[in-house]
């Protein structure tokens, strides 16, 4: 009897102390997800942006074809040849990029959406499961299921998210613009052989540059889409499946 009404007290508090969170609209982790979401939607629009910016000079400069004469012999220029891996690699990493908007975009909706519902009902589910105790009945076993989950996906998930923060703060996100200001080189190269395909003596002696620069901006895209990939997409499910391993070891009580 007493061990029944000890547990009912605990969850009572609990559950009294999560409504007075929400009543005073304190939402435990909100405000940490909150800003990584923010943040990392600038750095993917940031990039967005770079990318889609080089694919359209890339347009441009693959629809001309410079006519040079060394040596009295006509030599064609396909620039396709040299610009089309650039323009491929540019269009997949654009949808690598809109992928892993759509995903913190997602987060963030559903941050907004179901914080404090979550934090409501998990502090009701503790009240009535507060009051079964001091009534001395034993909890339904869906109940303690349904109280479980509330409680991870309210506060375990959460904390999860903000770890994976820092992960992003001290590992990807200087990488990611490390590597878009990369690109932001290749792009003002871009701009400049638009203006030299009026001169094809001048756009020639820079070919060899725009070569090299093709071979750098393949690998920062590579690079970049590995990285928001990991960030936005992989890691995400691996700590959802963590998350969901979890409440299931608690309520099959193994943990």
């Amino acid at each position: 009897m007493k061990r029944y009404r000890v547990k009912g007290i605990a969850f009572l508090i609990l559950g009294f102390l999560l409504l007075g969170l929400y009543a005073g609209g304190v939402h435990p982790l909100q405000d940490r997800i909150e800003d990584y979401t923010e943040r990392a939607i600038k750095t993917t629009l940031g990039a967005y942006v770079v990318v889609r910016g080089i694919n359209a000079g890339v347009s441009v400069l693959k629809e001309s074809q410079i006519s040079l004469s060394p040596a009295g012999v006509g030599v064609s220029l396909a620039l396709g040849q040299v610009l089309d891996p650039i323009d491929d690699i540019t269009e997949r990493a654009s949808s690598v990029l809109l992928i892993s908007f759509v995903s913190l975009g997602a987060q963030r909706i559903a941050l907004e959406l179901f914080s404090g519902v979550l934090l409501l009902t998990a502090g009701l589910f503790l009240i009535l499961t507060g009051v079964l105790y001091s009534l001395q009945k034993d909890i339904p076993r869906f109940l303690r299921g349904i109280l479980i989950a509330l409680l991870i996906f309210r506060f375990l998930l959460p904390s999860f998210i903000a770890g994976s923060d820092l992960l992003y703060m001290s590992y990807v996100q200087p990488r990611i613009e490390e590597e878009v200001s990369r690109l932001s080189g290749l792009k003002d190269e871009l701009l400049s052989l638009l203006e030299k395909v009026k001169s094809p003596k001048e756009f020639k002696s820079s070919l060899e540059d725009l070569t090299r620069y093709a071979d750098t901006s393949v690998n920062s895209l590579l690079s970049i889409s590995m990285y928001f990939l990991f960030q936005t997409v992989l890691l995400p499910v691996v700590i959802l499946w963590l998350v969901l391993g979890v409440m299931r070891s608690i309520i099959r009580g193994r943990l």
